[in-house]
C-alpha cells in the first residue's frame, strides 16, 4: 500500500488518530480498494470506533502497490506510537506539505513520512504488533429511533455535567430528550449533584421516535466523538434501538469520510434508585422524629426544671421573721451538711436537700425592718459619715 495525503486533509487525520486514542490503545489499519479503515476498541470493550477514509480523500491511492496479488493489508500498531507521527494536530496544516503512507507485507513497519516546508521530511517508523484486523457487528439501518443533531447543541447540552460523572442516561421520547447523569454506586444522594437537561424535538435537525426508551452509555467516549465531530464541523446523527442495544453514532460528509462510534447501552436500575432514595428519605424522616422526639422531650424536661425552680424561686425571697435566732439558722445549716455527708454506696441515695435555708441566711438581713450596727463584732476602721 502507498498513498498519499493533501495538506489540508493531514489536518483531519490527526484530528481522527488523536480521537480513537481516547477509546482504544491499539490502532488497526485495514487497506481496501477503494479505502482504507482505521479501528480501535477500549479495553471494556463497550466502546468501538471505525472511522472510513474513501479513495477520493488521499491525492493518490495504490493499496497493492508492492504486490499485486494482496488483496488488501491488515496491521496492528501502538496507538502511543500513532500520535507520535500526528504531533499538534490543529496547526499540521500549516506545516505539512503532504503525508505519504506505506505499507509494505515483507516488512515490519508502517512508515509515515511528512513532508513539510521549507524541504524538511520527517520519517516516522512504526513497529507492527500483528498482522490482523477487527470487526464489530452492529447495525443501524433497521433502528426505529433516529436523531440528527448538531455537535455544538450537544455540546452545550453535555457542559451541564461534571467532569467527574461517568456515564450518561438518554431519557427518549416522542416529545422531549432528557440528557441526565446516571451513578451506578451506592453513594449518599444528598451529596451527588444531580443535572439534567431537556431538548424539544425541534432543537434538532431529524428526530424520528419509534420506540420510547431510555439508554445508559459512558460519557468519556460521547465526549470523544463529540470532539471529533467539533473538530471537523459536522453534524451528529445518532441510531439506537432500546436499551441493552448498541447506540451507534455515525459522523461523515458524505463524500470522503465517515466514522462510526458504536457505544454499549445499559439500563439504568430504576429499582436500585428509587429503593435507595425512598431508604434515605425514611431514614432522613425517621431522624428527623426521633430529633423531634428528643427536642420535645427535652422541652418537656426543660419546662419541668423551670416550674420546680420558678416554684423555688417564689419560696426563696419569702419573708423570714424577725424572731428568728442565728441559732437556729445554724442548726438548720448542720443539719443540711449532716444530709449531704450520706454515705454515696448505699442503694437507696436521698433526694438532694433544697438551699433555701442557707441561702435564707443569706439574704436575710435584706428584709430585716431595720439594721443594728452592733451585731457587727470587731473593730470599726471607718465610721459613718451621717451625723445621725
Amino acid at each position: 500500500m502507498k498513498c498519499h495525503v493533501p495538506g489540508p486533509n493531514v489536518k483531519v487525520l490527526a484530528r481522527t488518530v488523536h480521537a480513537l486514542a481516547r477509546f482504544g490503545d491499539d490502532l488497526y489499519l485495514e487497506s481496501l480498494s477503494d479505502c482504507i479503515l482505521l479501528r480501535t476498541l477500549n479495553a471494556s470493550e463497550s466502546a468501538y470506533a471505525m472511522v472510513k477514509l474513501n479513495k477520493n480523500f488521499f491525492s493518490h491511492f495504490n493499496h497493492n502497490y508492492y504486490c499485486v496479488d494482496v488483496e488488501g493489508l491488515k496491521c496492528k500498531i501502538s496507538m502511543k506510537s500513532a500520535l507520535n507521527a500526528f504531533k499538534s494536530p490543529a496547526h499540521m496544516d500549516k506545516q505539512v506539505e503532504n503525508l505519504e503512507i506505506k505499507l509494505d507485507p515483507h516488512s515490519s513497519k508502517l512508515i509515515f513520512q511528512l513532508n513539510c516546508k521549507h524541504g524538511i521530511v520527517k520519517t516516522h517508523y512504526v513497529s507492527i504488533l500483528d498482522c490482523k484486523a477487527m470487526q464489530a457487528v452492529y447495525t443501524k439501518d433497521l433502528v426505529p429511533n433516529r436523531i440528527t443533531s448538531s455537535q455544538r447543541l450537544l455540546s452545550e447540552a453535555l457542559g451541564n455535567f461534571q467532569c467527574s460523572d461517568d456515564q450518561v442516561t438518554l431519557e427518549v421520547t416522542s416529545e422531549s430528550l432528557i440528557i441526565k447523569n446516571f451513578g451506578d454506586t451506592p453513594t449518599d444522594i444528598s451529596r451527588i449533584i444531580r443535572s439534567q437537561v431537556t431538548i424539544k424535538p425541534f432543537e434538532f435537525s431529524s428526530y424520528t421516535i419509534g420506540t420510547d426508551t431510555n439508554i445508559t452509555f459512558t460519557l468519556k467516549e460521547f465526549r470523544a466523538l463529540l470532539g471529533f465531530a467539533e473538530g471537523l464541523n459536522l453534524p451528529v446523527q445518532l441510531h439506537f434501538e432500546i436499551t441493552g442495544k448498541p447506540a451507534v453514532f455515525v459522523v461523515h460528509n458524505g463524500t470522503t469520510i465517515e466514522a462510526h462510534f458504536v457505544l454499549a447501552t445499559s439500563k439504568p436500575d430504576i429499582g436500585t434508585q428509587y429503593t435507595s432514595q425512598h431508604t434515605t428519605n425514611s431514614e432522613r424522616k425517621r431522624k428527623e422524629n426521633s430529633n423531634d422526639n428528643n427536642i420535645s422531650a427535652k422541652k418537656v424536661h426543660l419546662d419541668e426544671d423551670l416550674s420546680n425552680q420558678f416554684q423555688e424561686d417564689s419560696n426563696l425571697f419569702n419573708y423570714i421573721p424577725n424572731n428568728m435566732s442565728q441559732n437556729n439558722v445554724r442548726e438548720n445549716i448542720n443539719n443540711v451538711e449532716k444530709a449531704n455527708s450520706i454515705d454515696t454506696n448505699c442503694d437507696n441515695i436521698p433526694a438532694s436537700p433544697t438551699s433555701r435555708m442557707r441561702i435564707a441566711s443569706v439574704f436575710k438581713r435584706c428584709f430585716e425592718s431595720t439594721f443594728d450596727p452592733r451585731i457587727i463584732h470587731g473593730v470599726v476602721l471607718a465610721e459613718n459619715s451621717d451625723s445621725d
